[in-house]
C-alpha cells in the first residue's frame, strides 16, 4: 500500500499578519464548528475512494493552536481510519495561543513536533508585521513547549520592515539560548492579497536592498551551522536527525494527501488544490463532491524538472544513480549544456550527487531558469 504524507489545514487565526496571503481568517469563530464537520466529510470522501497508508501528519494554518484541541482530536479520529504508521506528527502553533492544557492534549494525541511561528525576537519588528505576541511571550511559550518534550522548530523571517543586521543578530542570540531542534528561515515574499503587497505598491514598505539581504542570509547560514543547525534545505536548518520528514516529501516529489480550505495535494502524479472559499467548500461537501478548484496531471517531463528544482533545494542535491533509475536518463549528459554555463564559478559540486555550493544555493534561480 502506498505510504503518503497528510496535510490538514486549519484556516482560523486570532489575528492575520500583514504579510500573510494564506487561506487564513480572523474573526470567524462561528465558522469553526461547521468547518470541522466539513473537514471530516472530506476525509471520509477520500477514505471511500482511495486505499492509502499515512506515515506523516502536518497540521498547518492559519493557527491550529487557536482552536480547541477537541477539534484536533475529532479530525485525527477520522484520519486514523486510514492505515496509519506515523513517523512524524507536526502541529503549527503561534506564541500566545498555547498553554499547558493544550500541550498536554497534543501530547496525548500523538503530536511529536511543534512548529512555532516566532518570526522575530525583536518587539519593534513584531509590531511592524502585525503579530499579537512579543519577545517575552515567545520565550515563555518556547520553554513551555520544551518542558513537554516535543521536537521544536522555530519559523523566523528575514527582510521584514524595520529589520536590520543588529535585529538578526538578536534572533541568533535567542536561537543559541533557546536551542531549538530545527529552524526555518524564510525571506519575506510580497504575495498579492496581503497587506504588505498593497503597501509596497504604494511605496510605503521599507525593506532591505537585495544585496544586503543575500549577505545577511549568508551570514545566518554560517552562524546557524556553528550552533549545530546544519542547512539541509535552502531555508531549513536542523540538528542531526531532526530534519522534517513530512516536508521532505514535498522536496522528493512524494505523494501527500491534503484536506481543508485551500489545501494542495499530490497523489498518483496528479496535483490538486481545494477552494479557498468557505461557502464553496461547504456546498461541494454537502453534495458529496471533492472541493477542488484545480487539478492537473504532471507528466514525466514536468516531474523531472520539478524533481531537479526541489532536490537542489536540499543540501545533498540530486543522487545521480537515483535520478537515472527514476527518469531513465543521465542527468550530467542531458543537462550538459546548462552545467557548462556555470562551470568554474564555484556554483556546484559533483560526486555521487550533483549539488549546489553555498554560492549556488544563493543564486539558484539563475540555474532553474536554464533548466526550465
Amino acid at each position: 500500500m502506498k505510504k503518503v504524507g497528510c496535510y490538514i489545514h486549519i484556516p482560523f487565526c486570532e489575528k492575520k499578519c500583514y504579510y500573510c496571503d494564506f487561506a487564513a481568517f480572523e474573526g470567524l469563530e462561528a465558522w469553526i464548528d461547521p468547518y470541522i464537520d466539513n473537514l471530516i466529510k472530506e476525509i471520509r470522501l477520500y477514505k471511500e475512494n482511495m486505499d492509502l497508508a499515512i506515515d506523516t501528519i502536518y497540521i498547518g494554518g492559519g493557527t491550529p493552536s487557536y482552536i480547541d484541541p477537541l477539534y484536533i482530536e475529532k479530525i485525527l479520529r477520522e484520519v486514523r481510519g486510514f492505515d496509519t504508521d506515523i513517523k512524524e506528527f507536526s502541529l503549527e502553533c503561534n506564541p500566545n495561543s498555547i498553554d499547558s492544557d493544550k500541550l498536554q492534549a497534543y501530547k496525548d494525541l500523538g503530536v511529536t513536533r511543534i512548529s512555532l511561528g516566532v518570526q522575530s525576537f525583536d518587539d519593534k519588528v513584531l509590531r511592524n508585521i502585525g503579530r499579537n505576541h512579543n519577545k517575552e511571550i515567545a520565550i515563555r511559550d518556547i520553554k513551555l513547549i520544551k518542558s513537554f518534550g516535543f521536537d521544536l522548530s522555530f519559523d523566523l523571517m528575514l527582510n521584514l520592515p524595520g529589520q536590520d543586521l543588529a535585529s538578526v543578530k538578536k534572533d541568533l542570540e535567542m536561537v543559541k539560548r533557546l536551542s531549538p531542534d530545527h529552524v526555518s528561515r524564510y525571506s519575506l515574499i510580497l504575495d498579492k492579497g496581503s497587506r504588505f503587497y498593497a503597501l509596497d505598491k504604494k511605496g510605503k514598505l521599507d525593506l532591505m536592498e537585495d544585496d544586503l539581504e543575500v549577505d545577511i542570509f549568508s551570514y545566518l547560514v554560517d552562524e546557524l551551522d556553528k550552533l549545530g543547525l546544519k542547512r539541509y534545505e535552502i531555508s531549513n536548518f536542523a540538528r542531526k536527525g531532526k530534519e522534517s520528514i513530512h516536508n521532505k516529501k514535498y522536496w522528493n516529489i512524494d505523494d501527500y494527501i491534503a484536506f481543508g480550505l485551500g489545501a494542495s495535494g499530490f497523489l498518483s502524479n496528479k496535483r490538486y488544490n481545494n477552494t479557498r472559499n468557505f461557502v464553496k467548500y461547504d456546498k461541494a461537501l454537502r453534495q458529496g463532491k471533492f472541493p477542488l478548484v484545480f487539478e492537473e496531471f504532471i507528466d514525466k517531463d514536468e516531474r523531472e524538472k520539478e524533481y531537479i528544482i526541489f532536490k537542489l533545494r536540499e543540501r545533498e542535491g540530486i543522487n545521480l544513480r537515483e535520478f537515472k533509475e527514476k527518469f531513465t536518463c543521465d542527468f550530467l549528459v542531458k543537462y550538459q549544456d546548462v552545467l557548462e554555463k556555470f562551470e568554474g564559478q564555484d556554483f556546484y559540486k559533483i560526486d555521487d550527487n550533483f549539488y549546489f555550493t553555498k554560492k549556488g544555493m544563493s543564486l539558484s534561480n539563475e540555474f532553474y531558469i536554464e533548466i526550465i
